[in-house]
């Protein structure tokens, strides 16, 4: 077969909107356009069939008409395409306003059209994905060839049209991870804060008179070697816990993260240990800039809970922090040379859970490496920027 000169075009065109984008929206605009540019037409309404709904949606049109993309619906089988989406027949109408099936909708300015072709696109599988309809101001309109023209288009579009939706709503269930990943963090935090307070305002303050108590006992006389000894020891203990207790309130690398931005407030973190360095490498790349607040805040909490842990538990004075960008990920390696512990002992799995759920509900991956007298190694993986599927909708006229 032997083409014409303006079905290559028409072809090339149409190869260059399928390869272009699988974004919904942009899809629906380009296809407008395209569909009008081919046979002349005035107008093309793109509208795609919402099953769950059993609606068909408008989600393109050419401009004016494209300001009212997800907002004009209508019922499976109202209106000329509804009647499309439902039978999975043309519709070739060359006066609507005779056509009993037409339905009037006034945004839509149909009083300035009179002929319209309605096409549906029908997958492989011969499920109507959606519907074009086109519209002429003008009568001498050649129906039976823009007929097949729109045919052949709609077959192409419709394949394309399916993995759009497709990816549509891999999109809006990543957007729902996302904010459910928000509020458990928020509400993480609202917990933290919250043992903060109670920790400033109520434990906090009786340690201090316990230590005040102690240091007054010490100044009495009378005590033997013995007595003094453990008060000096009772006394040591309950300054390290006011000061442990302190650290864990200040909670001065949540402010810094929010006014400076993530590296440096792991600085800040890394810096906020009495008696312990963490010595620090830097090999993240611009990208880390774009670390979305939600998973900065977590990453932020899961590298806290990691040097708490060497602090407290590793029996040593030094640990490392390493961060890397690798790909769209950054890596997070915490290292201590200094007493390890057995992964399979029950009590030390608690907090290891913690940091892991944490990883997960950020998209990310974290393991720990240990064994007694071995040290631990702690490793994190998170995606800085999520898998951004852009918008796009099911919507119809």
């Amino acid at each position: 077969m032997i083409l014409e000169p303006e079905e290559l075009i028409l072809y090339r065109k149409l190869a260059g909107v399928l390869a272009e984008s699988l974004q919904l929206d942009r899809l629906a605009a380009r296809s407008a356009q395209l569909v009008v540019e081919a046979v002349g037409a005035s107008v093309c309404f793109v509208h795609l069939v919402n099953y769950e709904a059993t609606r068909i949606e408008l989600v393109g049109a050419t401009p004016p008409f494209d300001t009212y993309r997800r907002r004009v619906s209508l019922g499976l089988g109202d209106g000329i395409a509804g009647w499309v989406a439902q039978t999975g027949q043309v519709a070739v109408v060359p006066d609507k306003w005779s056509d009993h099936r037409y339905r009037y909708l006034p945004e839509l300015q149909g009083e300035r059209f009179r002929t319209l072709i309605s096409v549906p696109m029908l997958n492989p599988s011969g499920t109507v994905v959606g519907v074009l309809n086109v519209h002429w101001q003008r009568d001498d309109v050649d129906l039976d060839h823009h007929q097949e023209v729109l045919t052949t288009v709609a077959s192409f579009l419709a394949g394309a049209f399916d993995h759009a939706i497709l990816v549509d709503k891999l999109a809006a269930h990543e957007r729902a991870l996302e904010g459910f990943a928000q509020q458990l963090i928020d509400a993480q935090e609202a917990e933290r804060r919250r043992i903060q307070l109670d920790l400033h305002d109520g434990v906090l303050q009786q340690v201090h008179a316990a230590y005040y108590r102690l240091e007054a006992v010490k100044a009495a006389r009378g005590l033997d070697e013995n007595e003094a000894r453990d008060l000096r020891v009772a006394s040591d203990l309950l300054r390290a816990s006011t000061q442990a207790m302190r650290h864990l309130i200040q909670d001065s690398a949540r402010q810094v993260l929010d006014e400076f931005g993530f590296l440096e407030a792991v600085d800040t973190l890394a810096n906020s240990y009495p008696d312990f360095t963490v010595a620090v490498e830097d090999r993240t790349n611009m990208l880390v800039n774009t670390l979305e607040a939600t998973r900065a805040l977590a990453t932020l909490r899961i590298i806290q809970e990691a040097l708490n842990n060497a602090w407290k538990h590793a029996g040593t004075a030094r640990c490392e922090l390493r961060l890397a960008t690798i790909g769209g990920d950054l890596v997070v390696v915490i290292r201590d040379r200094g007493d390890g512990f057995d992964l399979a002992t029950p009590t030390t799995t608690i907090g290891i859970g913690g940091m892991r759920e944490r990883a997960r509900i950020i998209g990310g991956n974290l393991e720990l490496f240990s064994s007694p007298g071995e040290g631990t190694l702690v490793r994190l993986r998170v995606p800085v920027t999520p898998a951004v599927i852009e918008d796009g909708a099911s919507t119809e006229s």
